[in-house]
């Protein structure tokens, strides 16, 4: 009797262990829920298409001018591209934003948001930008910095990829900020940092529009810097190869000794940047910075 009491305990105990277990596992199933979805500005993986991020600081670039709208439009929309990294939905889903204060020099005059959202069965939204021409930008250019939060509708989804700046002005757009394109531009413009640096901080319009215009490239190419031989020639190729650094800091030097002897001896100075104010110097081999 007391065997058979013993197993009626330990059967009664197996009955409530499993029990429970089922218990657990029931209430521990992940039900997905498409609000959890996270929204996010385009990253690295999303390069094919939106070329704006830069992972060295991480944060995703738009870059705009007036320059090809014509003068007779005085506003221009812009769409700045966001995500989601869940399943799109059948409904519109607002993004919230809040702007960096401190990192925002566009005036409330020179523009307005208007919306934004993830449209319904899409992946890809935007939050778009209504531009006003300003004579002020001629020689000068403004951002809006942003940075994504959590919405009604979606949170956010990485802090790697919730910071966005709009730049434009009158003057000439500067290229996609991701490392590929911004190394091309140090590759021929010689500053303190190396020829493959990912930094934009020695940037000019003004060495922006001289490289153009030394190598004949059309005003809305840029060519992406690659570890090959790959020869961008006058605009026809995707990539640029180191193998062409000298040859083509050549031509840039060519180009600003024309403008120096055309203009009296003054050579042309960046307009923007840590050198600003100071001559643009070519790459060249064996050229050493002058700061």
């Amino acid at each position: 009797m007391k065997v058979m009491n013993n197993k009626i305990k330990y059967l009664l105990l197996i009955m409530i262990v499993l029990y429970t277990a089922a218990g657990c596992q029931k209430d521990d199933i992940m039900v997905f829920d498409i609000s959890d979805s996270g929204v996010l500005f385009p990253g690295a993986g999303d390069a094919k298409l939106y070329k704006g991020y830069n992972t060295a600081d991480q944060t995703y670039y738009v870059n705009e001018s007036f320059l090809n709208v014509p003068l007779t439009q005085n506003t221009y929309f812009v769409d700045f591209p966001v995500r989601v990294s869940g399943d799109s939905a059948k409904v519109d889903r607002v993004v919230s934003y809040e702007l960096i204060t401190e990192e925002t020099s566009a005036l409330s005059t020179q523009y307005k948001i208007i919306d934004a959202l993830i449209p319904a069965g899409k992946q890809y939204g935007r939050i778009r930008f209504e531009l006003t021409r300003d004579v002020a930008l001629d020689n000068a250019s403004v951002k809006v910095s942003l940075k994504l939060k959590d919405s009604k509708d979606l949170k956010v989804g990485s802090n790697e990829y919730c910071k966005g700046v709009l730049t434009w002005s009158n003057m000439l757009a500067r290229f996609p900020s991701s490392s590929s394109y911004t190394i091309t531009y140090n590759c021929i413009v010689l500053s303190s940092l190396t020829k493959t640096s990912t930094s934009l901080t020695f940037y000019s319009p003004n060495a922006h529009k001289a490289i153009l215009d030394a190598l004949v490239w059309p005003i809305d190419y840029w060519p992406k810097y690659s570890s090959s031989f790959a020869d961008p020639s006058t605009g026809t190729s995707a990539e640029y190869g180191v193998y062409y650094t000298d040859l083509y800091a050549q031509k840039l030097k060519t180009y600003l000794d024309a403008y120096a002897q055309a203009n009296g001896g003054v050579r042309l100075k960046h307009n923007a940047g840590v050198d600003i104010g100071k001559d643009i110097q070519p790459r060249i081999t064996g050229a050493v910075y002058i700061p």
